[in-house]
């Protein structure tokens, strides 16, 4: 979207809050208030300065716990690593390759 034309701030806005809204959730999902759910991520940049920072993830944080952003290993209440996937990293085959 912000290829498109919009800011940065607009484009994290939809994809945010009015994602949620658009969505009927926004009582619960889409900005950090009282009440509502705070999953959330810890950026190593700024992305209103440009949204591909938006992709520079320290940490995640899910249902109270905190991840590293790198390693999904838990960092805080329970310094622990990442579970083991029951599913390989990388598919088989490479899409578009039969």
């Amino acid at each position: 979207m912000q290829s498109g034309g919009m800011t940065p701030h607009d484009a994290l806005r939809v994809a945010t809050i009015l994602g949620a809204e658009a969505v009927g959730l926004g009582k619960d999902l889409g900005s950090l208030e009282t009440g509502k759910l705070a999953d959330l991520v810890v950026l190593d940049k700024n992305p209103l300065e440009n949204i591909r920072n938006s992709n520079s993830v320290k940490y995640v944080m899910q249902n109270g716990r905190l991840y590293d952003g790198n390693t999904l290993a838990e960092v805080w209440p329970n310094a622990r690593e990442r579970w083991k996937s029951l599913w390989k990293d990388e598919p088989a085959t490479k899409a578009g390759i039969r």
